[in-house]
Order: C-alpha cells, then sequence, then structure tokens
C-alpha cells in the first residue's frame, strides 16, 4: 500500500484538470430568444413588453368561428349582428339622434345574472376597450339581456380600433364566458358609420 501512496496526488491534479475543461455549450446558447411572446420576454416589466405579437400569435392559432356563426348585415337599422341566423348572440347598431351625436348600443343577448351592472370588454387586434354595461331584465322576470348606449366618441372610437384588423375580438362581460367574433367587414362599416356622425 505504501508504494501507491505516491499516484494519489497525481490523481486529485488529474480530477482538477478535467473539471477545469471549459464547458462545450456556447455562451450564446442559454440567451433568451428575441422571438419570445407576451410575459416571456418582458422580466421586470409590470405588462408584456410586446403584448401586440403576443396576442397576434395567440389569434392566429384560434379556430376561425364555425357551426353557422357569423355576422350580418341589417342596413335599414344600421346593425350588425353576430350568431347563428335567426338568433344573435351579440349585435353593434348606430343609433341616428336628431340632436347630439349618434350613438353605439351594443347588445350582448345573454340572460343576465344577479348583477344588474358589469363592464363589457372588446381585446383584439392588439387593442383593448372597455364600456360600462347594464342588465336589463324582460318585465316577466324571466330572460333578459345585457345592453349599453354610449355616444361616438373617444370610447366608441377605442371599439372600433379593436375591430381594425384580421384577427377576431374577445367579447367579454365580467363573470361571464366570453364570446370570440371575427373583426368582420360588417361591424367594422356600423362602427365607421357611426363615428362619421
Amino acid at each position: 500500500m505504501p508504494r501507491y501512496l505516491p499516484l494519489y496526488p497525481f490523481l486529485g491534479a488529474l480530477v482538477l484538470l478535467a473539471c477545469a475543461k471549459a464547458d462545450p455549450v456556447a455562451d450564446n446558447a442559454v440567451a433568451p430568444s428575441d422571438e419570445l411572446l407576451g410575459d416571456a420576454s418582458a422580466s421586470g416589466l409590470a405588462a408584456p413588453a410586446n403584448a401586440a405579437a403576443a396576442e397576434a400569435a395567440q389569434q392566429a392559432a384560434l379556430p376561425d368561428a364555425t357551426g353557422g356563426l357569423a355576422w350580418a348585415i341589417d342596413q335599414p337599422n344600421r346593425m350588425a349582428t353576430f350568431g347563428p341566423a335567426g338568433t344573435p348572440a351579440f349585435s353593434i347598431q348606430c343609433q341616428k339622434r336628431r340632436e347630439g351625436p349618434s350613438q353605439l348600443i351594443f347588445v350582448r343577448y345573454l340572460t343576465p345574472t344577479a348583477s344588474s351592472s358589469a363592464t363589457l370588454s372588446f381585446t383584439g387586434n392588439g387593442q383593448a376597450a372597455s364600456v360600462p354595461i347594464s342588465a336589463v331584465r324582460n318585465p316577466n322576470g324571466i330572460g333578459g339581456q345585457w345592453r349599453t348606449v354610449i355616444d361616438s366618441g373617444d370610447m366608441a372610437r377605442d371599439v372600433a380600433k379593436t375591430f381594425d384588423g384580421p384577427g377576431t375580438v374577445d367579447v367579454s362581460i365580467s363573470g361571464i364566458p366570453s364570446l370570440v367574433v371575427p373583426a368582420g367587414m360588417e361591424p367594422r362599416r356600423v362602427l365607421a358609420e357611426c363615428l362619421a356622425g
């Protein structure tokens, strides 16, 4: 055993040399990609640094509306409706007044919950907008809808921006499952007509 003692320091030196060897992975191989989307690339920020790119990627992954859900235009009433034929789920209407600015009427054809007021939010095409909305119950207490009327001012322009693009628009009321609608020419036409005065 004494004749192997001189080999232990030599073996220890070999182990240390092996540990000191340069790492075979390139330094930039672990750097974050410049193509990260949304929160993944926004370390240290309160909001996504590139929310529009993140939303565009999310919108591209969503399927097109199917199953008979589509926009329809009712030109005499200046209204665009979305849903199955004859049974709208959502509508946008431009109401021309004799005096004052035109008004946009948004209706979500869904029975109201216990709450009488909420927020109607639009998120799409890199934009977001919100307007207050109220529950309108039928006189017999059965059924109803959510309805809001806004002047064709800044809030209306913000809503119009969410429809200004090829992607879909998420229409949601607080506490209720959202409705995803395509940003088609029908809602854009009604919005543009109302904003024009």
